[in-house]
């Protein structure tokens, strides 16, 4: 089953939305906006502003456009645009100007023939809008954030041949910025555990999770409910759960409650790929001779952020030779990594400075002997330099055991409802 992919959709809130019909008007000179007339509306409302009381119009900001521009056709006096331009300046809403393509929404009373404006709406971001309230005597403006809903969803995909996780994620988000965001975080929950390098055709997964709604657009995913990822016929659970309510400790566990984070991270750097693995015998890129290669290169945009793969202690973070900018952490007495061709290191990072895991150190370069920009990653063992990816690293401990019982009824419908999925494997979904 190749490039499969199927998703199923459920909302647990939605926005109310009016039902409008629209016809075009022409009140600024040379553009074109929509008036929405009310079909049946006692009890709708727009921007929290009675639909059965107004005219309303959305128009959009126009390319020169000041404040000015927008109002002034509104029966807006000068000394009242400047007013409101002033309040609309002050820290707690936040517009300089207004910019162009940006959509304002304008309400009249209904049968004023004068079109005097009774409020404005204008949006400067999806998050918020602006309110000018002009009923008053007095120009009031107010900077509102628009109500989130949230909406679950679970997504079960198949990786096919010559595809990464964010290739198949992408079919069932509507652009870039949401497929990264679901990359990341899934590739987070099991960086200690998967080699996303290594995703091989067959490898499976699915995946329940929450996006964040504004005005019927999904705009975020809020965060990962539950998961599992197969790879190489080996299944994963991941499980977000609270152990602690009060200090908001929160983490992901595996089905019989350890946790998903390991002592160190499988790639110092996200969405990178390999270009060269540890090997007893390469041609070196730029010596041209053969010698062994005891790391493994990362190629990324020079600038990428360089992540420390588990806590430790900077030992060295300096320039030398055919390393170029590097930083070296002693992390325990057994474990030791190095991070060779750096463009920079990150600020703070200097000997005797203590990092967490995931901690940006420095930054993708290709400095020293480096034909392209990446880092080389190397793992020390013992005084010895070894392959990381093929390191057996110590599993996690798991939550305290007072927790368990708790946590395996917690997961139980969970674990169920994607086994259930699992096992039809493409055959049907359950409902979520």
């Amino acid at each position: 089953m190749q490039g499969f992919y199927w998703f199923l959709i459920f909302t647990v809130s939605s926005l109310g939305l009016s039902a409008c019909k629209e016809k075009t008007s022409e009140k600024n000179k040379g553009t074109a906006h929509v008036t929405t007339e009310l079909e049946s509306a006692e009890d709708q409302s727009l921007f929290g502003l009675p639909l059965s009381q107004f005219e309303v119009t959305h128009d959009t900001v126009r390319a020169g456009w000041t404040l000015s521009h927008l109002l002034l056709p509104w029966g807006v006096g000068q000394a009242d645009v400047n007013r409101i331009d002033t309040q609309m300046k002050d820290s707690t809403i936040g517009v300089k100007y207004i910019v162009e393509g940006k959509p304002f929404t304008v309400f009249t009373s209904l049968g004023d023939t004068t079109n005097l404006a009774q409020h404005i709406i204008y949006q400067p971001d999806v998050f918020s809008y602006v309110h000018i309230n002009l009923s008053q005597d007095t120009a009031q403006v107010q900077r509102v954030e628009k109500e989130v809903s949230i909406q679950s969803r679970l997504i079960f995909g198949e990786i096919a041949q010559n595809e990464s996780l964010s290739l198949v994620l992408g079919r069932s988000f509507s652009n870039y910025y949401l497929t990264a965001a679901m990359t990341e975080m899934m590739e987070g929950i099991y960086a200690w555990s998967i080699d996303f390098f290594k995703l091989q055709p067959g490898d499976r997964f699915a995946v329940a999770f929450e996006e964040k709604i504004i005005d019927e657009e999904v705009y975020g995913i809020r965060q990962i409910d539950y998961a599992w990822f197969e790879h190489k016929g080996d299944g994963k659970f991941a499980f977000r759960y609270t152990t602690d309510s009060t200090a908001n400790k929160i983490g992901y566990y595996d089905e019989e409650g350890r946790a998903m984070k390991r002592p160190f991270l499988m790639s110092p750097v996200q969405f990178a790929r390999i270009t060269s693995g540890y090997t007893m015998s390469r041609k070196h890129p730029v010596y041209k001779d053969t010698r062994p290669h005891l790391g493994t290169d990362y190629a990324a945009p020079t600038g990428t952020p360089i992540l420390a793969t588990a806590d430790g202690t900077v030992t060295h973070a300096t320039r030398s030779g055919a390393n170029g900018i590097y930083v070296k952490l002693h992390h325990n007495e057994t474990y030791q990594t190095q991070y060779l061709h750096m463009s920079k290191i990150a600020d703070g990072i200097k000997p005797g400075v203590r990092v967490q895991q995931g901690q940006v150190i420095g930054y993708v370069g290709m400095t020293g002997a480096a034909t392209g920009p990446h880092v080389c990653y190397r793992f020390w063992k013992n005084g010895k330099q070894v392959n990381h990816r093929e390191e057996k690293i110590p599993n996690s401990e798991p939550m305290d055991q007072t927790l368990i019982p708790d946590f395996l009824a917690y997961i139980h419908p969970k674990k169920e409802k994607l086994q259930a999925i699992i096992d039809a494997n493409g055959a049907g979904l359950a409902e979520l």
